[in-house]
């Protein structure tokens, strides 16, 4: 009996793992559970930390998590961080002025998020004579995770031209 009642829950978790960012009216369709049994074991698989769920304009996105992943993932889906992430996969390694100058954001915004990006484990530092260099400390990790929220990074990307169009309208 604890066998029938757990396949709902590892089916949904497997589909998460094999399909990362998919939102709930995706994950009802592959599976063909009902959309109560899809949102019972979401919130139970949620509240047991298995899964993590981000929610943009229009979904809410679910991903399966381990420990790491789940710092790398809570930077990467905030804008600014993401591009400074970004920024250092296609610029790696990269100057405290370069990044800036980048990504387009202040010196002192870039200090408060790469103090942040270094105690995550995220970004590594060398100093090159009064230069600080930055590294990504796993970039085929951070790739992976970037991967893992794609759907998210498109969904603001989609929201920030929608609201660029919307101010042309206006």
């Amino acid at each position: 009996m604890d066998g029938i009642l757990e396949s709902p829950k590892v089916k949904i978790l497997e589909f998460i793992i094999a399909n990362p960012s998919s939102h709930l009216r995706k994950i009802k369709k592959n599976l063909g559970f009902s959309m109560g049994t899809i949102q019972y074991y979401l919130a139970m698989l949620e509240n047991e930390g298995k899964i993590k769920s981000t929610k943009t304009k229009f979904y809410k996105n679910y991903y399966y998590i381990n420990e790491s992943d789940d710092q790398i993932l809570s930077v990467l889906n905030l804008d600014s961080p993401r591009n400074i992430v970004i920024y250092l996969i296609q610029h790696e390694p990269s100057t405290h002025q370069e990044i800036a100058k980048g990504v387009g954001l202040s010196s002192s915004t870039i200090s408060w998020h790469m103090k942040r990006l270094i105690e995550l484990k995220i970004v590594k530092t060398e100093f090159s004579g009064k230069y600080t260099i930055y590294n990504l400390r796993d970039k085929q990790n951070v790739l992976s995770n970037l991967k893992k929220c794609k759907s998210t990074v498109w969904n603001s990307m989609v929201n920030n031209m929608a609201d660029v169009f919307s101010a042309f309208e206006k």
